[in-house]
């Protein structure tokens, strides 16, 4: 039904921004723990593995909302 449809787009677009919110947030604290911790901690590197992980996790998202048409691509 067209309410269905209009919920799931709605929802995938609220998982998209949460997603980027936390990409964003993990490259701003990993940031600050770069060049707080002098010595050898691993916060920073842990931010970097989170990020990316984050980030597949968005690309596939994205991918996933394509190929279920929840995603319309603009034409030119």
């Amino acid at each position: 039904s067209a309410a269905s449809d209009v919920y799931k787009r709605q929802m995938f677009k609220y998982a998209v921004i949460i997603l980027l919110i936390l990409i964003i947030y993990n490259l701003v604290m990993g940031f600050v723990y770069i060049l707080k911790d002098k010595s050898s901690s691993k916060r920073g590197l842990t931010s970097l593995k989170t990020r990316i992980i984050l980030s597949l996790l968005l690309f596939a998202l994205l991918i996933i909302g394509y190929y279920a048409d929840l995603i319309e691509p603009n034409s030119l």
